[in-house]
């Protein structure tokens, strides 16, 4: 088993942390809590929320032949993409199941950099080796942080970047002796910003104190599973095993909400064929809780019988209702149906039966932007 590391913010976060309260994601140690979910989902659709993301998995990509290793791995064609632009793509086993989702962002002729939730090293080292280029994996290199919030835009304009950047972009900058990238990459809006590990204390510490007129707060992984959930982001890991096997043919992208990553001009991709044909028997779904109780992994019934299972479920600040992501059968998977679930026992109470319905994803939209 190999060791939980630490962020390069770790120790700035550790300080923050007065509860003590940690999670593992994707082999790295993360605050669960800064001292409430709730207040630090809030900060994230008020005010401006920070969150460490040095967790995700990032690699460059270089060579010669790179453009053409972007053609044929990604779902989506980056081969055209100039420096500073990016896009979000898949990447497929040969039978079409999803291996990975993540960011895919030009930095030079020769040079991309891949950024996921979950790490793929072996299969994109694989592929990367018969296009005669190479991979460095620069995760415990850099640190980052999402800055998400309607007042987000003010706030890297406070720190004397220039946050006019356009979606799924990102720029570097040089900025008080202290390199770092500006990037536009999260589903919940805001930004990223990016720097090298041994920058990561001075960054926490400027930003923090530029976001004190912003009524910022350090948010924890269990605040951004809160937004992820609302925006209707399934995680792998957390919501779904990604495909490990060379020839797997699941998880199908159509039962995630995951087809819109598939470019359908694209030709030629891994998997292309299989992805395509394949028809899916769930649907990701969202439902609402007629509690506060979130109900995660439990089956779902419609008329006494089974028809599917929630995945990661959270209590919505916002919606003040328990929501959760599920997978329904597709044929079921329809708008406004009314199903049912067994929420979780307390030390008290014995399980009980709650009434819930299907929504169709977001729960939410994202923050929006204060005008500047």
């Amino acid at each position: 088993m190999s060791p939980v590391r630490a962020t390069p913010f770790h120790v700035r976060a550790a300080d923050a942390n007065e509860g003590n309260l940690w999670r593992s994601r994707n082999g790295f140690t993360l605050a669960a809590s800064y001292g409430g979910v709730a207040s630090e989902a809030a900060a994230a659709r008020l005010g401006v929320a920070m969150a460490d993301i040095s967790w995700r998995w990032r690699v460059t990509l270089e060579g010669a032949r790179v453009r053409e290793l972007m053609q044929r791995l990604f779902t989506c064609d980056a081969s055209g993409l100039a420096p500073g632009r990016a896009l979000k793509a898949l990447w497929l086993a040969d039978g079409g199941g999803v291996r990975g989702a993540g960011v895919v962002a030009c930095h030079g002729r020769q040079s991309f950099q891949l950024i996921s939730a979950g790490a793929d090293h072996d299969w994109i080292a694989g592929a990367a080796s018969a296009f005669g280029c190479t991979l460095r994996d620069i995760t415990e290199e850099e640190g980052g942080v999402a800055l998400v919030g309607p007042y987000a835009a003010k706030l890297v304009a406070a720190l004397g970047l220039d946050p006019t950047l356009e979606p799924v972009t990102f720029r570097r900058f040089p900025w008080r002796s202290v390199d770092v990238t500006l990037s536009r990459f999260g589903e919940q809006g805001g930004y990223e910003l990016w720097c090298k590990a041994e920058d990561a204390p001075i960054v926490w510490d400027r930003v923090m104190r530029a976001g004190e007129p912003f009524a910022i707060l350090p948010a924890g992984l269990d605040a951004m599973d809160v937004l992820d959930i609302e925006a209707g982001v399934p995680r792998p890991g957390r919501d779904y095993d990604a495909a490990t096997d060379g020839t797997a043919a699941e998880p199908i992208p159509g039962a995630w909400r995951l087809e819109s990553l598939i470019d359908p001009e694209h030709q030629g991709f891994n998997g292309a064929r299989a992805a395509r044909a394949a028809t899916p028997r769930e649907q990701l779904v969202g439902l609402i809780i007629d509690s506060t109780t979130p109900s995660p992994f439990t089956p779902v019934m419609l008329n006494g019988k089974p028809v599917g299972r929630t995945l990661s479920s959270v209590c919505s600040p916002v919606l003040r209702r328990a929501i959760a992501l599920a997978q329904i059968e597709t044929a079921l998977a329809v708008q406004g149906t009314a199903v049912s679930l067994v929420l979780p026992a307390s030390r008290a109470l014995l399980p009980t039966v709650a009434a819930a319905h299907i929504v169709d994803l977001p729960f939410l939209p994202p923050p929006d932007p204060i005008a500047p």
